[in-house]
């Protein structure tokens, strides 16, 4: 289980690196040529990875018959790194993080009432939690910036 934690919690921190080296191919190349790269080179390397996959053995009848909704996890990556990508553009890391990650803990909920039939209000409360903090810290931030940018009084 600890594995599992560890493997989650890289995942975590590789989201951020990602997304801000993502972020910068973006200023450079623009928002659609820095997602195409970026998927690009993404694609190759995981055909790379399913070639040197020991088990890898094609067999294209498994995706002819596998339903078309299937097709969509590609789809919403899509959208959700441009997304991310235009967010970043208009506020800080930190707080597209921590909406991102309200995001999917409220996806996550979404789908355990909808598959599941799985739902508590301590669920509910977390992600509440979680969006009051991001907002406290907004609110605690823009004051800060504020207080530092007011004009000094300069009569003395």
């Amino acid at each position: 289980m600890i594995l599992v934690v560890f493997i989650a919690f890289l995942y975590g921190c590789a989201t951020v690196i990602s997304k801000m080296i993502n972020y910068r191919a973006t200023q450079e190349l623009g928002t659609w040529n820095g997602s195409l790269v970026n998927y690009v080179v993404a694609s190759l390397l995981a055909l790379v990875m399913l070639l040197a996959a020991t088990s890898f053995r094609p067999d294209l009848h498994v995706f002819q018959d596998a339903p078309f909704y299937l097709y969509a996890g590609g789809a919403f990556g899509v959208i959700a790194f441009v997304l991310s990508l235009v967010c970043l553009s208009r506020m800080k890391v930190f707080q597209s993080t921590i909406l991102l990650l309200v995001g999917q803990l409220l996806a996550g909920i979404l789908f355990d009432v909808i598959v599941f039939q799985n739902f508590t209000p301590l669920k509910a409360a977390g992600i509440l939690l979680v969006t009051v903090g991001i907002f406290w810290d907004k609110r605690i931030t823009t004051a800060k910036s504020e207080a530092l940018e007011a004009p000094k009084d300069q009569s003395a």
